[in-house]
């Protein structure tokens, strides 16, 4: 798994790629700098941990694949937590999209938005809340955002552990929705 030094690297050349957004990543970057170690993406770390998900998109760039979270009961992009085993951040988004969703990773192709490193195209903090089903207190996310573009037939199956559903959203639907409005027109302005 990425260390915090690449992490910090990472964190860097994202921001040099978005300089606009580094005052909306002020939590994660505190949170960089007070954790080391495994306590990055252990779950049991309650003052937040590192996630990635993949924002699956068609070859037209004009619909999202979105899951119907299970135990938030959202709509949400394909995504978790990362694993010790995942080698790299893309790798755990990958993983995590493919568990999910049932897509082939020969199905999917990683849209890189920076030449050399595996910068995400969107980095996210947010709050999830307690769930004492699970003994979790609220915490933060730190959610590295990988895009993918989807080359295969629309016919694959949720995992039912995960999700309850899952549906290719339009862009022209999602445009005004306080979650994904921001993320199409992020999308938009890479995919050219």
């Amino acid at each position: 798994m990425t260390g915090k030094k690449e992490l910090l690297q990472l964190l860097s050349l994202y921001n040099e790629h978005f300089p606009n957004e580094s005052g909306r990543l002020s939590r994660y970057t505190t949170f960089l700098h007070d954790t080391d170690g495994d306590m990055l993406i252990a779950r049991s770390n309650f003052n937040g941990h590192i996630t990635t998900s993949a924002f699956i998109i068609d070859g037209a760039a004009s619909r999202m694949l979105l899951l119907q979270h299970k135990s938030l009961g959202r709509w949400l992009q394909p995504g978790g937590h990362a694993e010790e085993q995942d080698a790299s951040l893309l790798t755990s988004a990958l993983r995590e999209a493919v568990e999910e969703t049932g897509i082939r990773p020969d199905q999917l192709t990683y849209y890189p938005i920076h030449p050399v490193a595996l910068v995400p195209f969107d980095i996210d903090a947010h709050y999830i809340p307690a769930n004492p089903k699970k003994q979790e207190d609220g915490h933060y996310h730190y959610d590295h955002r990988y895009l993918f573009i989807y080359t295969g037939e629309h016919d694959n199956q949720y995992d039912p552990a995960e999700s309850t559903g899952m549906r290719w959203v339009s862009f022209t639907d999602l445009a005004g929705d306080a979650t994904f409005g921001a993320m199409v027109q992020k999308i938009s302005s890479q995919v050219q």
